[in-house]
């Protein structure tokens, strides 16, 4: 009794624990009022920035990885899109927006769990 006790104890942790994306120090999976992100990329004389809009007040660039510490690199919208979607976040669309040397892409994302 005991054993099947703590197993389903192990086994609720690591469901709980699977998909986690950490904006710079901001659980995005553990916070209730998040459905939907949108990543920003903006690029600039060559150089890309990109963002998560989780609906904070201010958006900065932010270290963008995983539970496990795996970290997209900051200047790819592929990187963060592949983390974003092994990580439980579902693609729904995207569109570009271009001017005078400024480029900008944004991908809406909804949470799958």
């Amino acid at each position: 009794m005991k054993k099947l006790f703590l197993i389903v104890i192990l086994l609720s942790f690591s469901y709980l624990g699977f998909s986690q994306i950490i904006v710079g120090d901001v659980n995005i999976n553990k916070k209730k009022s998040v459905e939907y992100v949108e990543l920003v990329g903006i690029t600039k004389n060559y150089k890309t920035t990109v963002y998560i809009d989780y609906g904070q007040a201010e958006l900065l660039p932010e270290e963008i990885r995983d539970k496990n510490g795996t970290i997209a690199r900051p200047n790819s919208m592929i990187s963060v899109l592949n983390l974003m979607e092994k990580n439980e976040w579902e693609f729904i669309s995207s569109w570009a927006i271009g001017e005078a040397g400024e480029n900008e892409v944004r991908y809406l994302m909804k949470k799958t769990n």
